[in-house]
């Protein structure tokens, strides 16, 4: 090949070293190639080099080989007036070295029927070979249709595999440069646009701009968390590892029903007055171990193993009941009394030892017979709530009318202090 072929190969290929987007082959494309030739014709032929055209359809069979069918011609000057006419019909394969790089080398290897005519002889066909590189380059890509418009450049040797123009098998060189479309590779459609990177698309996304690796339900809004399971959110959960099964209040932390600063589940004293001083267990705090609470002992520093009664003051022949009243002239119970007898029951279920006398008194206004009879009604109705409330002590009722008063029944004051009930130990 002389210089100037050298020249114009080269410059054929360079051609496609400029071409700016990504070559690459998509498996089961098809394509269709134009190409412009220039056909450099062995010495023995006597005939000028020119120009030529190519045209090919092929498919991808993998990412690095294609096989496609060819038709070629081109007129050559032998003699003044005469020409050589030269047709070829092919197959070739092409083999890819680096399908998904910017620049897209290949081989290709082919056989072939050349037919000539110097139109003073008569057709001659021959099989031919050839083999030779070349160069693919995208121009442009769509991605969303498959199709691709390439700049292929390529030169190659072709071989005569029987003497048809010459002494000996000749051996031309081709260069080309065409375009080759290709249709039928891969789709790929864009995702919608996800500014936040959560992946839900904006049109959909109903909480924009969440921060990164947030979990988000198919709103894009982050899934909110309830590791404990108490029905209160992680971010607002106070108590984040509440018990299974908890009743929790809006801050996720147990029910403290009376407010003294330990959960239900673990309150053993649950109704503990408010503003009481609590142990860990809820009950009220007892300094001097008498077994009442110190927000109700009237006597805080009892000796230790004394009997008290239910305002934690040492007893031992009498039980008083302060607040223990009933209507006027009635042995009927007014409300009030209950929970000072409330609390003498728990006393007297202390010492179950204790033989109790109920002892009823009155002040000394109506008969002598009459207040006895009063008193004594009186005594019975404290005996039987005791009673009721599971008092299990040896318990009788005894009525003194005014006969043992312990203030002067002159005075309103004494009075009231006559009119009373009150425990008696018997043991």
């Amino acid at each position: 090949m002389n210089e100037w072929k050298k020249i114009a190969a080269i410059t054929s290929l360079g051609l496609v070293l400029n071409a700016g987007a990504m070559a690459s082959q998509d498996e089961g494309s098809k394509y269709v190639n134009i190409m412009a030739q220039g056909i450099f014709l062995d010495d023995g032929h006597k005939a000028d080099d020119d120009a030529g055209f190519a045209l090919s359809m092929g498919r991808a069979m993998s990412e690095k080989w294609s096989i496609e069918v060819m038709f070629a011609a081109s007129d050559h000057d032998v003699a003044v007036g005469q020409q050589l006419q030269t047709s070829t019909v092919g197959i070739n394969a092409l083999r890819m070295f680096y399908p998904e790089a910017r620049i897209n080398p290949f081989i290709r290897l082919g056989l072939g029927v050349l037919n000539a005519d110097t139109r003073v002889t008569s057709n001659q066909r021959t099989l031919y070979g050839n083999y030779g590189i070349g160069i693919l380059g995208d121009i442009s890509r769509n991605t969303q249709t498959g199709t691709s418009l390439k700049l292929r450049a390529e030169i190659y040797a072709r071989k005569g595999l029987g003497d048809v123009l010459a002494a000996s098998d000749p051996v031309d060189y081709v260069v080309g440069l065409g375009l080759q479309y290709n249709w039928g590779g891969k789709i790929v459609i864009p995702p919608p646009p996800d500014s936040d990177g959560d992946g839900v698309p904006d049109n959909m996304d109903k909480c924009p701009g969440t921060p990164a690796g947030t979990a988000v339900d198919a709103n894009g809004c982050e899934i909110k968390k309830d590791s404990d399971g108490d029905g209160v959110l992680d971010d607002a959960d106070k108590c984040p590892e509440t018990p299974a099964g908890t009743k929790v209040d809006a801050m996720g932390c147990e029910l403290d029903d009376d407010g003294d600063g330990v959960a239900n589940s673990k309150d053993q004293c649950p109704n503990t007055a408010a503003g009481a001083k609590v142990d860990a267990n809820g009950c009220e705090l007892d300094s001097d171990g008498d077994g009442v609470a110190d927000s109700k002992d009237q006597c805080p520093d009892t000796p230790k193993g004394d009997r008290v009664d239910m305002f934690g003051c040492s007893f031992k022949k009498e039980i008083k009941l302060p607040g223990v009243v009933f209507d006027t002239a009635s042995a009927d119970l007014r409300p009030e009394s209950y929970p000072i007898l409330d609390g003498a029951a728990e006393v007297l279920k202390r010492y179950p030892e204790l033989k109790i006398e109920v002892a009823g008194h009155t002040d000394a206004r109506s008969s002598d017979a009459y207040n006895l009879d009063l008193s004594k009604r009186r005594a019975a109705t404290v005996m039987k709530y005791l009673a009721d409330k599971g008092v299990a002590n040896g318990l009788t009722s005894r009525g003194y009318g005014e006969r043992q008063p312990v203030a002067s029944n002159k005075t309103d004051e004494g009075m009231q202090q006559n009119r009373r009930v009150v425990l008696r130990v018997l043991n």
